[in-house]
């Protein structure tokens, strides 16, 4: 079943999504998901969901899913689907192209498969039982995290205000001369780590549909995920994920004995 369910998603599904990729044009903002800062969503994010979510009960009518915009779906399987149409809404309204469409399947609330698609960038990503792959130009190829372990020396990217707010981590780390705020990445980070191009990303705000899509990809890739703790439980949005154990466990004890 699992591989049928892998097949369907990035030889059928990958296709319906790049179709209307392809008609992608200037988006006007219906209306904000936040009433204190401006979270985005437009007709597309609405219209991407939908058409997912009509493949998927077509083909596994007994699955759940969880979209971002258009809510939960309750199934008779194991199987749950996380949906986030687009992921990057600001990147998209501003033309900037690391904006994507983001796809979990979850067995037993367990994340099994990740597919991360960027469709301005022609390349998606996703994760089969083992490993992680990028997809650029038709080719494929396996990709692994870094081996760096020495804080000092790694890359450290946040995507989030909310991180660069915390006096804590903004104090440990302003002397760091790899310590980087990047907008508008979104979902390109955690990608770019499974590459190996970065090394830790530290965030908090997230959304479970930011987040729960990229799972697959960072741990197939040799990525470790935790809270800021270091705990499995990651529903509040403050989440640490770096590119193998050594340097994830120095990291933990750098900003909790700080």
């Amino acid at each position: 079943m699992q591989k049928k369910i892998l097949s369907f998603l990035i030889n059928n599904l990958r296709k319906k999504i790049n179709l209307e990729n392809s008609k992608v044009k200037n988006q006007i903002i219906l209306k904000s998901k936040n009433k204190y800062f401006v979270d985005p969503i437009t007709k597309y994010d609405l219209k991407i969901e939908k058409i997912i979510r009509k493949e998927i009960v077509k083909k596994f009518p007994d699955h759940a899913i969880s979209g971002e915009e258009v809510g939960d779906k309750k199934g008779n399987s194991n199987y749950k689907w996380i949906i986030d149409p687009i992921d990057g809404t600001k990147a998209l309204l501003i033309g900037q192209p690391t904006w994507s469409n983001l796809i979990g399947i979850l067995n037993n609330s367990k994340p099994i498969y990740s597919f991360a698609n960027f469709p301005i960038l022609k390349k998606y990503y996703y994760s089969d039982d083992k490993n992680t792959f990028l997809v650029f130009k038709k080719k494929k190829k396996r990709i692994k995290t870094s081996k760096v372990t020495v804080l000092r020396r790694a890359k450290i990217v946040t995507n989030s205000i909310h991180t660069l707010c915390n006096k804590k981590i903004y104090n440990i780390f302003k002397d760091y001369k790899y310590f980087f705020k990047i907008s508008g990445c979104d979902a390109y980070n955690y990608c770019l780590l499974a590459e190996g191009k970065i090394d830790i990303i530290i965030e908090a705000g997230l959304k479970q549909h930011d987040i729960l899509p990229l799972i697959g990809i960072i741990k197939k890739a040799g990525g470790n995920i935790s809270n800021w703790y270091g705990g499995e439980d990651i529903k509040n949005g403050s989440i640490i994920v770096s590119s193998n154990l050594k340097l994830h466990k120095n990291f933990l004890s750098l900003i909790n004995d700080f």
